[in-house]
């Protein structure tokens, strides 16, 4: 174990030392204040000791030495402490510096995947309809049973895509810099300034009827050229068709549904109760083959009941429908 003799006396110790604590005060100086030592060491010594020793004059050489080499010490020790202090907290803030550095830059990596990825879902239940309107000032009506995944605001300059499970009326907020598309059914319909309604209940079943200005549609993976509908003109592709159909149609009837209302025109009687027992869940019981290929025109209040429904149904005096049990038999 080193005397302390031996420290106060190790001139090459003592040099070394001198040397840390110029390294030291000059960085401390740059960042913080450094103590007063001198008040540190009476606080250490005390001045009533320093004073009796000054009285000793046997040990007054030694003791007048002391406190300046004790003065030195100190300084060295706390300047020792204060560069392990500082090369410990440089390491740590350069190590804590890069992490958070690389967790900022991880952070905004989540918060930009995080604003393409910050979607919103919407479904409605059986037999409900939901009005909502998009970031854009687009309007969209959602059918019953649907399922709408769209972006909580959409990337400026960039194309605006929502992703459609079921049926929905669109009335687009139009953006030539900005295109809106849906992707439903296997089918992608790009607005260029419309309103169109989308029905696709199945992943590879998908109706896309223009009501008014245009859309492009095209079906996933095609190399064919998108396809143009005008107003009135319905594009639809099935699991079995090998192309998609264009046909001109009742956009009212298309659209009916969005308006609160069951609307059918020159339909069959089957297609008709059909919808109906879709839409309150129930089977159904042609009892009557010969009326099925009946074709009529038909409207009902959505929001009414099934009864209300067979009631306007028997008012036409076609067949005789009635509710029994879960069931909707036709005589």
């Amino acid at each position: 174990m080193m005397k302390e003799t031996d420290i106060f006396n190790d001139e090459s110790l003592q040099n070394d030392i001198q040397d840390l604590v110029a390294i030291e005060q000059g960085v401390l100086r740059a960042h913080c204040p450094l103590p007063d030592l001198d008040e540190e060491l009476e606080k250490i010594i005390g001045k009533d000791n320093t004073a009796s020793a000054v009285e000793n004059h046997d040990e007054a050489p030694v003791v007048k030495q002391r406190p300046a080499m004790v003065r030195s010490l100190v300084s060295a020790l706390v300047g020792a402490a204060a560069m392990l202090a500082i090369v410990f907290a440089w390491q740590w803030l350069k190590t804590d510096g890069m992490d958070d550095k690389g967790n900022a830059l991880a952070m905004e990596a989540s918060e930009k995947d995080s604003e393409q990825n910050d979607e919103a879902v919407i479904q409605t239940a059986d037999g409900e309809m939901i009005t909502l309107t998009l970031a854009d000032g687009t309007e969209v009506k959602l059918n019953s049973n649907s399922r709408l995944t769209y972006p909580h605001q959409f990337p400026k300059g960039k194309e605006r895509k929502v992703n459609l499970e079921g049926e929905a009326f669109f009335r687009v907020k139009h953006n030539s810099q900005s295109p809106f598309i849906v992707d439903a059914g296997g089918i992608l319909t790009k607005d260029l300034g419309t309103s169109f309604n989308v029905k696709a209940y199945s992943a590879h079943e998908c109706k896309v009827t223009l009501v008014e200005g245009s859309v492009a549609v095209l079906a996933k993976g095609a190399k064919a050229k998108p396809v143009v509908l005008t107003p009135g003109q319905q594009y639809s592709v099935g699991s079995e068709a090998a192309q998609p159909n264009i046909n001109n149609v009742d956009t009212d009837e298309t659209t009916a549904w969005a308006d609160g209302v069951y609307y059918y025109h020159d339909q069959s009687l089957e297609h008709i109760v059909g919808d109906l027992a879709a839409r309150y869940q129930v089977g159904v019981d042609f009892r009557n083959q010969a009326v099925k290929t009946v074709h009529l025109d038909f409207s009902a209040d959505r929001k009414g009941s099934l009864a209300d429904a067979v009631q306007l149904l028997n008012d036409l005096g076609i067949a005789k429908i009635s509710v029994k049990g879960s069931r909707l038999v036709i005589e």
